[in-house]
């Protein structure tokens, strides 16, 4: 009887579960590979393209410009040709040190006085898998200036000036030719806040149609503004363990072909994940610097396992290395100090190896199979205490949570039934600094559960689309318990947002996505402190049901109880 009755409640809970939640599984979009650019950080010297010297050129890569025509947004203003310079950090004045290098010893400059510009840089890359989603990285400042006054410079007053733009197209592909190239959206002034004098972090992911392409990444100016400048360093270009079934043919541009699906039954490549890092007996972690590897791509291979993004794992990692103006491959760069307590817990270990069979030491408790410690004994009910443990044990299925990303339209914090759902906000769940999921919204099936978790402490942090803020607590503490699914709504607003990624336009590949992600984390006790208001106030709903499961389920207990007795 015992065993129906634990198979009725077990099928109850999981009944309420599916009419209170959307039992989707996540969508993981994790990097697997390491970056696959040549040359991203302009580490490895640089030529002077057709044999300008005004254009210096990091080895790998080539420029593209426009010179002595119009373009599209340019009016009567002609575009000429830019000056480009791979700029050696010690050239540099010590306030733009800071604000110009991202990653090693140089930067790459592009600029133009009194003129409008319209420049790329473009690299073949090979081995791509057809039908996998690749994500291009970029920091670039966009240093525009209207005028200087008293020394400063003075951004623009049009927002519709300067403009950001990448492109994935077939090897050898003519820049600019929109039958050949899936282009990005264009990222202004108008879709991400800050962008001139600022640094923003550009992101776009694109399907491979071709085993090798040609990448660009595309920057400039409509308007002869007294200088039209550009910093880029510390690109990136990285897979993700995400396949298309159905990519994209040709660009997103006029003349760009439709969809084709691959051959039925043609198997895609495979790629190896990146191995988790293993700490060592002390407790560090420490990279082995490969080729055309940047502290870029390292801060964001092991942001995960230091719990930060990658943004902050940057300069962390760098203190911890002293600041090296460059690095080199066989080189050993410390990514984790070592754990003051790994050793005194490595011994711990060992002299309780070396105990032997049923003796003890000093001060340690013995518990005997079968028994409950002091502290389980001290909270026991008497019929259980007199119970062998694994004869009351009523089984339930694992935790979770459910999420979901609203706009806060009235920037109360609360869900309101007349606010709608957000799309492209990236949710990510980690576990001990690890990333366990990250999800994508898509604005119309959410709430959107991850289930089986296991028990015990979690955070959840939202990453809002380009030009949205949280209003809630970005970052929110969790405690996972078997048989509960904690719900979870993140409020946001249109605001400032420092990293920019725009979503897909209409005419972008199906499948190619962007995403918002914060430089900013609400720290773990703000968000305890902030956990009973906001997003959570905003399913009370979902917590009350989910609340009267558990007590079904604690009843239940209580029924089996009392039949022993």
């Amino acid at each position: 009887m015992k065993a129906k009755i634990t198979a009725l409640l077990f099928v109850a809970a999981l009944f309420t579960g599916l009419l209170l939640f959307n039992q989707n599984k996540a969508v993981a979009q994790e990097i697997i590979s390491g970056n696959l650019f040549q040359n991203p950080g302009w580490e490895d010297g640089y030529y002077n393209q057709d044999g300008i010297p005004q254009i210096a050129v990091p080895n790998g890569w080539r420029m593209h410009w426009l010179d002595g025509v119009t373009f599209a947004g340019s009016g009567d203003n002609v575009a000429y040709r830019p000056e480009t310079v791979v700029w050696n950090i010690m050239d540099a004045p010590e306030n733009e040190r800071a604000v110009f290098f991202r990653d090693g010893s140089y930067t790459l400059k592009i600029f133009k006085s009194w003129s409008p510009v319209y420049a790329a840089l473009s690299q073949d890359v090979s081995g791509l898998e057809v039908g996998r989603k690749y994500r291009i990285v970029a920091p670039i400042f966009i240093d525009l200036v209207e005028k200087y006054e008293n020394g400063q410079k003075v951004p623009p007053y049009r927002n519709d000036s300067g403009f950001v733009r990448f492109g994935a197209g077939k090897l050898g592909a003519p820049w600019l030719d929109g039958s050949q190239i899936n282009y990005s959206p264009y990222w202004t002034a108008e879709n991400v806040n800050p962008f001139y004098q600022a640094m923003p972090i550009f992101i776009w992911d694109f399907v491979a149609t071709e085993p090798n392409m040609t990448i660009f990444i595309e920057m400039g100016s409509n308007y002869p503004w007294s200088n039209n400048g550009f910093f880029m360093d510390g690109v990136g270009l990285f897979a993700l363990d995400q396949k298309e079934g159905v990519v994209s043919s040709g660009g997103s541009g006029s003349g760009g072909g439709g969809g084709v699906a691959a051959p039925a039954g043609t198997p895609l490549p495979t790629s190896t994940p990146l191995p988790t890092p293993t700490p060592r007996a002390d407790g560090s972690i420490v990279h082995i610097v490969g080729a055309g590897d940047t502290f870029w791509s390292i801060a964001i291979e092991y942001a995960p396992a230091l719990g930060m993004t990658a943004e902050e794992a940057l300069p962390v990692i760098m203190e911890l290395n002293n600041n090296p103006a460059f690095i080199s491959a066989g080189q050993e760069l410390i990514i984790k100090e070592p754990d003051p307590n790994a050793a005194a817990n490595a011994a711990t270990a060992a002299e309780s190896e070396a105990t032997p069979e049923g003796e003890t030491t000093e001060g340690e408790a013995i518990v005997v199979e079968g028994a409950a410690p002091a502290e389980a004994e001290a909270t026991a009910t008497p019929e259980a205490s007199d119970t062998p443990a694994e004869e009351t044990v009523i089984e339930s299925t694992s935790g979770g949570v459910c999420l979901q990303v609203y706009e806060d339209i009235n920037g109360n914090e609360l869900y309101d039934n007349d606010e709608p759902l957000l799309p492209d906000a990236a949710v990510t769940l980690f576990r001990a600094g690890n990333t366990v999921t990250t999800y994508i919204t898509d604005g119309v099936s959410e709430p959107h559960c991850i289930d089986n978790l296991e028990g015990g402490a979690y955070e959840i942090q939202v990453f809002p689309p380009a030009n949205y803020r949280a209003t809630t607590p970005d970052t929110w503490a969790l405690a996972i318990t078997n048989g509960v699914m904690v719900p979870v709504a993140f409020g946001v607003q249109e605001g400032a947002a420092e990293v920019a990624m725009v979503g897909t336009s209409d005419a972008a590949a199906e499948g190619d996505t962007a995403v918002a992600v914060s430089d900013t984390e609400t720290p773990t006790e703000e968000a305890n402190a902030s956990s009973n208001s906001g997003g959570i106030m905003a399913n009370i709903g979902l917590i009350v049901l989910g609340i009267a499961v558990v007590l079904v389920l604690l009843a239940g207990a209580g029924v089996i109880l009392l039949r022993r007795a």
